[in-house]
């Protein structure tokens, strides 16, 4: 068993180091009753990656990703 720092973002948990981390492997997650600051360039990071995301994701119009999800149902009903 090992004990991992992180924090609430107000939407997720967030592990400061995943490292010690395993796929499907189950976690306690404790809440305490201290704040976790995250350093103010960590945040400006973090919002410039979110902020580059959105951009991307919103570059498709609806009918392109309609198109994309109507291929990708149609190429799995052909297997």
């Amino acid at each position: 068993m090992v004990s991992v720092n992180g924090y609430f973002d107000g939407m997720a948990c967030i592990a400061t180091d995943t490292s010690q981390f395993r796929p499907n492997q189950r976690l306690v997650i404790t809440a305490l009753d201290e704040d976790f600051n995250v350093p103010a360039d960590v945040m400006e990071e973090r919002k410039q990656k979110l902020d580059k995301m959105k951009k991307f994701f919103g570059s498709l119009s609806h009918e392109e990703a309609e198109g994309i999800r109507n291929h990708r149902v149609n190429f799995k009903e052909r297997l």
